[in-house]
């Protein structure tokens, strides 16, 4: 099986471009399209990001707008219009909206909202992913016995946990929302195994169950749904809903790749010389199932990316300050004529979708010629 750096070499070279291209930009975008100077000497020395009237001199950013600076005299003009400028250093190269925000500064800002909520999303999936994936598919229906009176201690646990979390504000609820999981996890992690007078726990069945549930509803109902619990908008409250919706297809396609493994020779060896279970799924069954977690990720990555947009054209849990591609794109809907405010949001899109997608199946062909 192909390890992560292999898989990278053996990506193709406009894979490679474009991966190093938005990373680059989102990760630097506050030095690429910013109205401050990224150094300049004031009266009290050199500082970083200062306001243009404080600097005495300095250097300037490629793209001398932020994505919120309004340019009163050029309010929705095209890339190819006619613009009231100084010079060509501050003309929008693509247009403004009809307040006139910079279009160039918009989208470049909003390939660090594109990497923010792809990242994390991606992370916080592969967590829960690989937690449900374990339980369902390693332990299964009877790999974990546990006491009764164990069992339902902890049930209550999770029952207050998750009340008080939902009650609570700001860091605290997240924080609350994902002790149960933890707990849970260190829970197996401890447990005596196959003592007698245990019960079995049936994690296969119930982590299945719940994986057809949220599945057989439509996800923008869920979206919907969930986000309309939140009484404030922000970015966090979007990836909590788009990972509650991505967890359970890392989970299936853990699942599946678990249970082929370990049916394996040297995963029953390993049983055999009574190592625990979690030395035996750390070592020789996740090594093993790198491959398909990787093409997940390109998916879940390329999906998030496409729900935030959504959610953005949409006016959703999205903050109204915040400018991003799917509110770039939302511009459009009110000035027909404003043909730059669909164009250029839409193909930054379709760009970083399309390669996260091309680089998952490019990957996946790779899986199966070994």
């Amino acid at each position: 099986m192909m390890n992560l750096k292999k898989y990278i070499i053996n990506l193709k070279r406009h894979h490679k471009i474009g991966l190093i291209v938005f990373c680059t930009i989102a990760l630097l975008h506050k030095f690429i399209a910013n109205e401050k100077y990224i150094v300049a000497g004031t009266e009290n020395g050199i500082a970083f990001f200062v306001e243009g009237e404080k600097a005495n001199k300095g250097i300037k950013t490629l793209i001398p707008y932020s994505p919120n600076s309004i340019d009163k005299k050029n309010r929705k003009v095209g890339p190819l219009s006619k613009q009231d400028v100084p010079s060509l250093y501050y003309r929008h190269w693509l247009g403004t909206d009809s307040v006139g925000r910079d279009v160039l500064a918009g989208i470049i800002h909003g390939s660090f909202i594109a990497f923010k909520v792809g990242v994390v999303t991606v992370l916080f999936s592969l967590i829960i992913g690989l937690l449900f994936g374990y339980l369902s598919g390693y332990l299964g229906d009877s790999g974990a016995r546990i006491k009764k009176s164990t069992f339902w201690l902890w049930v209550l646990s999770v029952l207050l946990f998750w009340f008080y979390g939902l009650y609570s504000h700001g860091i605290v609820s997240y924080i609350c929302f994902a002790i149960p999981f933890l707990l849970l996890a260190f829970f197996i992690y401890k447990t005596p195994q196959h003592k007698k007078g245990n019960m079995g726990f049936p994690f296969d069945v119930i982590v299945f169950r719940i994986i057809e549930i949220i599945n057989a509803i439509p996800g923008l109902f869920i979206l919907l749904l969930i986000l309309a619990l939140f009484r404030e908008r922000s970015f966090t409250n979007v990836i909590v809903v788009i990972v509650f919706l991505r967890w359970p297809a890392v989970a299936r396609h853990l699942r599946a790749e678990i249970l082929k493994i370990k049916e394996e020779d040297y995963v029953k060896a390993a049983k055999s010389i009574n190592l625990s279970d979690s030395k035996i799924f750390l070592h020789h069954v996740l090594p093993q199932a790198i491959s398909p977690i990787i093409i997940i990720c390109a998916f879940s990555f390329s999906t998030a990316v496409l729900t935030e947009s959504t959610l953005s054209f949409l006016g959703i849990g999205v903050p109204l300050d915040q400018v991003t591609w799917g509110s770039l794109l939302k511009e459009a809907r009110y000035d027909f004529d404003s043909w730059w405010l669909a164009l250029f949001p839409g193909l930054a899109i379709y760009a970083l979708i399309f390669l996260f997608n091309s680089i998952g199946d490019r990957i996946n062909n790779q899986l199966r010629k070994v």
